[in-house]
């Protein structure tokens, strides 16, 4: 079946001399991977393998087709073409964060109902983006945690994602100068999230937070490397 669809790239890392790997989310369905081969071939092959190669950066809006084949683990990729559809982005480490975390959060969706959702996020910038963006996915998957019982000087249990008044028996919850924060967090939004000023230092800790929540309720996800990274730039 031929599909034409807009997508959103994720994830690309090198299979061989002459091939990469590339996860797209696709608007049409969902997460696919694609081998898209470069260097090969004739000169004018080699520019426009090449060329592919280096359309595929992280959260990048691009339109695409290619001849899908469900019994596929890899599929081919016909044509590929930038759209313009996300501006430049200033902020490349926290980018590969986003990247990261929707490449382990979105591996096993296949409809693409969050692609329109994906694409407004995108088109916004600024230090708070993967906070706020990564709060709203949560709410998109059904996983964000309800605050109705908030109180202060709660604990946060985040396995059973409830208050409580005391800790639980596992390490996964917050102590209460962590939980209060956490229906502010829940109310950011993207035209105010430039109000919440946050230390380079704090921000890592809120990411760390809902990195680890994001472990407990999604199906094999995994520490996010590019949270190390960012610690160190800190």
């Amino acid at each position: 079946m031929f599909v034409s669809s807009r997508a959103i790239v994720l994830n690309k890392v090198r299979h061989n001399d002459n091939t990469v790997i590339a996860t797209l989310y696709t608007e049409a369905q969902g997460t696919v991977a694609f081998a898209v081969k470069h260097s090969t071939g004739s000169e004018n092959k080699k520019r426009k393998g090449n060329l592919k190669v280096q359309l595929l950066q992280p959260l990048t809006v691009l339109s695409i087709e290619w001849d899908s084949h469900p019994t596929r683990h890899l599929q081919q990729l016909k044509s590929i073409e930038a759209t313009g559809a996300t501006p430049p982005r200033q902020f490349a480490v926290s980018d590969n964060l986003i990247a990261e975390a929707l490449y382990h959060a979105l591996k096993e969706e296949h409809q693409g109902e969050h692609f329109h959702f994906l694409q407004r996020s995108l088109t916004t910038d600024g230090e708070n983006l993967p906070i706020v963006l990564l709060i709203q996915l949560a709410r998109q998957l059904g996983i964000a945690p309800e605050v109705k019982a908030f109180k202060e000087q709660r604990f946060f249990d985040m396995l059973n994602v409830e208050y409580t008044d005391s800790p639980p028996a596992h390490k996964f919850y917050l102590h209460p100068y962590d939980a209060q924060h956490i229906p502010l967090i829940l109310r950011l939004r993207y035209p105010t999230m430039h109000l919440l000023r946050l230390t380079p230092a704090e921000r890592h800790r809120i990411l760390r937070i809902i990195a680890t929540y994001y472990r407990l309720h999604i199906p094999n996800f995994p520490q996010l490397r590019s949270l190390d990274i960012l610690r160190e730039m800190i």
